[in-house]
């Protein structure tokens, strides 16, 4: 009887301090490969997303204009907005273009633009920049009347061209 006793006790002081902190941590080996496989599948997702964005934007790799310096990005765009300008039928009054600052996919070249005009011609100028063969954009706009009842308004435009790089 003693020696099943002694058995029993030893058995549960086995257990206690043998097996108990073994299965616990076999326990937390299972939980950290079950979170590392829910990261793996996420970051295989993501790099699906990456490969197809990849593969979207392929197509458009010609249009990059890798080889041009910021100045003579800055050129071309000012060139196209005094050309949308004439051809609108627009004055620009003053024209302003501002430091290049980076985005994800590459840089945005932001210009300044102020003028005195109708809002036909206005409209026309913001239409011939949307359809533009760069990729142009009106970020602010703000409009100011000129006073009494002139149709006269003064505008206040914020263009960004962004370029992929």
């Amino acid at each position: 009887m003693l020696y099943v006793t002694v058995g029993i006790v030893g058995l549960a002081l086995l257990e206690r301090f043998v097996g108990a902190p073994l299965g616990g941590r076999l326990y937390e080996l299972d939980e950290e490969i079950v979170v590392k496989e829910n990261q793996l599948k996420r970051n295989l997702k993501t790099l699906d997303a990456r490969e197809a964005v990849r593969d979207a934007y392929a197509p458009y790799a010609a249009y990059v204009s890798t080889t041009a310096s910021d100045e003579e990005t800055i050129g071309g765009l000012l060139k196209e907005i005094e050309e949308l300008a004439r051809k609108s039928g627009l004055t620009l009054l003053n024209v302003r273009p501002k430091p290049a600052t980076n985005i994800d996919a590459g840089k945005r070249y932001p210009v300044e633009v102020e003028l005195e005009t109708e809002m036909g011609p206005l409209i026309r100028f913001i239409h011939g920049l949307h359809a533009s063969k760069y990729p142009l954009r009106v970020n602010q706009l703000r409009l100011d009347t000129k006073g009494g009842r002139s149709p006269q308004v003064k505008v206040y435009l914020l263009i960004n061209k962004s370029v992929l790089q």
